[in-house]
């Protein structure tokens, strides 16, 4: 056992690991793995959590609920699938949605339609274009559920979710 992890600790993140691996196969028989959310750990600030999402032509997040716990490292990695549409992934702080919107859109195409150093936002990839990627890690928030979305004009009714933190 590793220093600093309780027997406990170790048996629940093989036991979530185990699971995570048998839903991958699950998802990978039908045709996708889809997102992804691995838990690490992270030698004394508590656990990394990488998600994978993507949204293609549908105007639609692969996944609208992902969760991770206070304290610690959250990284996501966006893919746009889509074949003429631009994207963004933005996570807000709660009830703010409307707000970064709002402003983001004001801001227009050159600034990602996100406000530079918004307090309200919380993290946000670039706007991509079809086929690009962006990856990002930010620290998790307190404990709460905070809205995720895109800023893309007209998008953010269908390209949203939340982001459980526990």
């Amino acid at each position: 056992m590793r220093k600093g992890f309780s027997r406990r600790e170790l048996l629940r993140s093989t036991v979530i690991m185990g699971g995570l691996g048998v839903g991958s196969i699950v998802l990978e028989a039908c045709g996708s793995a889809g997102p992804s959310a691995t838990p690490t750990p992270a030698a004394g600030l508590g656990k990394t959590y990488t998600f994978t999402l993507d949204a293609g032509n549908t105007v639609a997040f692969s996944q609208q609920k992902l969760t991770a716990e206070a304290g610690s490292k959250i990284t996501v990695t966006f893919t746009n699938k889509s074949t003429d549409k631009q994207y963004n992934w933005v996570l807000s702080q709660p009830g703010k949605m409307l707000r970064v919107v709002t402003d983001g859109q004001s801001q227009g195409s050159s600034s990602g339609y996100v406000v530079p150093n918004d307090p309200n936002v919380i993290a946000h990839t670039k706007l991509l274009k079809p086929g690009e990627s962006d990856t990002i890690t930010f620290n998790a928030p307190p404990p709460g559920s905070y809205p995720f979305f895109c800023t893309y004009p007209g998008f953010y009714t269908r390209l949203n979710g939340t982001l459980i933190i526990t």
